[in-house]
């Protein structure tokens, strides 16, 4: 338990008593979450507003309710008032579980694309540098290996002082977290101290949110103010509009690149449809990596890895190990293998940057056979990016699918359409088919021995969101059924040699 004065240590706020030594074992924003001598702060959300549910909450049992606005409350329920509730929130978060980013090692990494496949890479060098770590991000939260369902990339404060709490209780000392832009700009990271922040790249992305590109790099960039005093930053050289945050950052930069000079290079590298083979170069040594994950894109995500180990004082003997041991990222260029004579895999591509560059590598090393690509774009988000993703799918696919993705409250054949403007002029090998398990069905049942079918759009995800419905999907499942269901598909191979 936690006393008042403790909680709101920092903030100005009122009362009609004093408070100061009143205990609380709990805080809560949502009511449903609300106990027996909780504390429930009314927040203002940008949906909903708490206050409404203060009533709720104290039916549940909260002894203390924090409000913007005065109201009533019934005998033995104490009320306190603040200026602003989601300003405070952070900071009460972080008093009541005792600042623990303050006593944790903390990599942040932020940008458009390759968060996940960073943070899963860091955690795996750690583990062969045997130091225990957690992870905050898209798939899940783990502890030591131990995951749980992630309901949003970055948490809300709350929860991540929570969580961040949780993982040093569990002996975690090192903490790999995704960043979004939504939280940059929420103020959810606010009270979070960063030992080394990461930004990958920007593409268009969250338009619908931020507005402008502007305003998206701005809320990432806000990341390097989080770091601590001896905190280091990380930045992808070949993003040009990365590159040149190096001149606002007070804090020490390590660059990583494969174009453009960096202070953590890859060279000579060998790209398959397997594995990928490269040469790395850090300001103290240089060293050979084969690894699992293909793309150069995933050789920038390693470089990246590379040198928060660096910053950490990771040995390159665990560096090296944490690399070449790890297999995949769920739901990113997943492989769903059942023995039929083509490659299949399933990857949560949804922007045109990150579309562009899981189809231009399956292009590079695809030698004879076609390219056939399944996509979507996910309703009520950016609608720019639609015509674009439809334009790089037809560059690099022989043939191209267009179906739903998560379509929310809009309509799935309007996002389709919009999705065709970028097609039709310079395509005609394409077709329309809005459900998205019969486009899985149509591309692999059109599939033949060397070819490559692409699911793209949901990668890890397991279900479908149509309007206020949250239904069972995940791309994987789908297409284990359909070959199950089709023997005639893996037996096409046999076929062929029969002739």
């Amino acid at each position: 338990m936690v006393r008042i004065k403790d909680i709101f240590k920092g903030i100005k706020y009122k009362t009609d008593e004093d408070l100061s030594n009143l205990a609380i074992k709990k805080i809560a924003i949502d009511s449903r979450k609300v106990g027996k001598g909780s504390l429930f702060i009314a927040m203002r959300g940008y949906n909903t507003d708490g206050y409404k549910f203060i009533d709720e909450a104290i039916k549940k049992g909260a002894k203390v309710v924090v409000a913007e606005k005065d109201f009533n409350t019934p005998s033995g329920v104490k009320k306190i008032l603040i200026a602003d509730t989601r300003k405070t929130i952070p900071i009460v978060a972080d008093n009541f579980y005792r600042h623990p980013s303050k006593k944790l090692k903390i990599v942040g990494v932020t940008g458009t694309n390759g968060k996940t496949t960073i943070t899963y890479l860091i955690e795996n060098i750690l583990k062969w540098a045997r130091k225990d770590s957690g992870v905050i991000g898209t798939i899940n939260y783990r502890i030591k290996g131990k995951g749980e369902p992630a309901a949003n990339t970055t948490p809300g404060a709350l929860e991540l002082q929570s969580l961040l709490s949780k993982m040093l209780k569990n002996r975690a000392r090192y903490v790999i977290m995704e960043v979004s832009s939504h939280s940059l700009d929420q103020g959810r990271v606010d009270q979070v101290l960063f030992d080394v922040g990461i930004f990958t790249n920007i593409t268009k992305e969250h338009l619908d949110y931020h507005k402008t590109i502007k305003n998206y790099f701005n809320a990432k960039a806000r990341l390097f103010d989080k770091l601590k005093n001896s905190g280091i930053a990380i930045l992808n050289s070949d993003d040009k509009i990365v590159r040149a945050l190096k001149k606002r950052i007070k804090n020490r930069v390590l660059t990583y690149g494969i174009e453009n000079k960096s202070d953590i290079m890859a060279s000579s590298i060998f790209l398959s449809m397997d594995s990928s083979a490269f040469s790395i170069k850090t300001p103290k040594c240089s060293f050979k990596v084969k690894t699992a994950l293909i793309g150069r894109h995933n050789i920038s995500n390693i470089l990246a890895s590379v040198a928060a180990a660096i910053a950490l004082g990771v040995s390159v003997e665990a560096i090296k190990k944490g690399i070449e041991s790890f297999t995949s990222v769920p739901g990113r260029l997943e492989i769903v293998d059942l023995g039929q004579p083509f490659k299949v895999f399933v990857d949560y591509a949804h922007t045109e940057d990150a579309l562009y560059n899981i189809l231009s590598l399956l292009r590079e090393v695809t030698k004879n056979g076609r390219i056939i690509t399944v996509f979507g774009c996910g309703g009520n988000r950016d609608r720019s990016k639609r015509p674009l993703m439809g334009n790089v799918a037809c560059r690099f696919s022989d043939k191209v699918v267009v179906t739903s993705d998560n379509p929310r409250f809009e309509d799935s054949a309007g996002i389709i359409s919009e999705i065709e403007t970028g097609i039709k002029r310079k395509f005609s090998n394409y077709c329309l088919v809005e459900d998205r398990r019969t486009a899985i069905d149509n591309a692999l049942k059109s599939a033949s021995k060397g070819d490559v079918v692409v699911i793209a759009g949901k990668g890890h995800e397991k279900y479908q969101i149509m309007k206020d419905r949250v239904m069972p999907f995940d791309d994987r499942e789908v297409v284990r059924s359909i070959l199950k269901g089709n023997p005639r598909i893996l037996k096409k191979e046999s076929k062929k040699k029969a002739r």
